[in-house]
């Protein structure tokens, strides 16, 4: 359970109007201020999440709106992560599980596209200003240039927090799991 100390992370109730201005005032930012006063607790693992990027309609107003929510409080995240120290213990991952069609639907939309889509990283050992991997200029070939994959990219995570991301875990109905099946990206870490 959650200590006091922690669970007061929650209230952002006191926080100063240009705090929480910096983040933004939605839920999502909201909830990267509460993230951050979390880690700042001592809690080792956060989510947030900010629903709304399935724009099979109306994509350019509704991807407008959501860039609009992240960039304030994930920029205001890391600012404050840095600031405090933290940023280098915490590893901070921000994406979705597929990308959207290089071409708009007859509803103005973008459909999903596995093919390829971008994940932000930062902390926690991962090196800063690094784009890895490219799409081609129209974004539609189905192969992208030096693609790091999900699974390359879960087995980073572990290794930089000291996980052996090679292990083997057995469930509870005796079946072998690895932690990962990808393979460390060196070109990511500091």
């Amino acid at each position: 359970m959650m200590t006091s100390e922690q669970l007061n992370a929650f209230n952002v109730s006191d926080v100063p109007a240009k705090e929480l201005n910096a983040y933004g005032d939605t839920p999502f930012g909201r909830g990267c201020l509460a993230a951050m006063r979390l880690i700042q607790a001592g809690v080792r693992c956060v989510e947030v999440t900010l629903n709304g990027w399935d724009t099979h309609a109306n994509n350019f107003e509704g991807q407008a709106t959501q860039v609009k929510i992240l960039d304030a409080a994930y920029a205001s995240l890391i600012r404050d992560l840095k600031l405090l120290g933290l940023l280098e213990s915490t590893i901070v991952v921000c994406g979705g599980e597929f990308g959207r069609t290089p071409k708009i639907n007859n509803v103005g939309g973008r459909d999903h596209w596995p093919h390829a889509f971008s994940m932000l990283v930062a902390g926690g050992g991962f090196a800063g200003g690094r784009v890895i991997g490219a799409t081609d200029p129209q974004g539609e070939k189905k192969e992208p240039e030096k693609p790091v994959f999900v699974e390359d990219l879960h087995a980073t995570v572990q290794d930089l927090l000291g996980i052996d991301y090679s292990k083997e875990v057995m469930t509870p109905i005796g079946r072998p799991m690895a932690l990962s099946k990808g393979e460390v990206v060196e070109e990511l870490k500091a």
